[in-house]
């Protein structure tokens, strides 16, 4: 599940999927875009740590590959789920096992965001940090999005600090101004090697 700059963000980058996609944190809870319904695939496998409308599999990827097949998928999906597990290096290894060779893997992550525990809420990322997690991976197209539609900012090696650009700045008190950076998330595509790094 996800929300409307994801999708977006999706249909720009992946309008076609060979083979078959995993979203995990699938869960429909009515108030968020439900990618199955926009993806129309063969076969779309929802993956959730709680059983409910959207879920195909009931399973924690930070502890195995919950019954999935490893290389099966050549799109996994994975937006606003890394920030709430505890040990997010367990999970990226296994979304990394679930990728089939040449396959693509989804990240949204938030950068700048309020605590939202589901069960807990342990990080942010930099897509640096990504890039850190996911090292088995090739990243491109890195974008923060924000909570206004359509807004995505590329987001390059030139022009790493636009995170910082778009900050606001409010009065507080007599000669005080408070800097706000607005609700930011990063947003990458990353492809798996058909042979591996090490």
């Amino acid at each position: 599940m996800g929300d409307q700059n994801q999708l977006l963000y999706l249909q720009r980058f992946v309008p076609e999927v060979n083979g078959s996609i995993l979203e995990v944190g699938s869960k429909d809870y009515g108030n968020t875009v439900p990618f199955r319904k926009h993806i129309r695939h063969a076969e779309y496998v929802g993956l959730d740590m709680a059983a409910g409308p959207g879920v195909d599999v009931v399973g924690d990827l930070s502890q195995d590959l919950c019954g999935l097949e490893q290389e099966r998928f050549s799109l996994i999906i994975c937006c606003s789920v890394l920030e709430h597990v505890a040990r997010p290096w367990l999970m990226a290894r296994n979304i990394v096992r679930l990728t089939q060779p040449g396959g693509r893997v989804y990240m949204s992550v938030p950068w700048v965001w309020r605590y939202h525990p589901y069960p807990d809420d342990y990080f942010r990322f930099s897509w640096r940090g990504i890039e850190s997690l996911f090292d088995d991976l090739v990243w491109e197209h890195r974008y923060y999005s924000t909570n206004v539609s359509g807004e995505l900012v590329e987001i390059t090696d030139a022009q790493k600090d636009w995170d910082n650009r778009m900050a606001q700045y409010a009065e507080v008190g007599p000669g005080a101004n408070r800097k706000y950076l607005p609700y930011l998330m990063v947003n990458m595509l990353g492809r798996k090697l058909q042979q591996p790094t090490r």
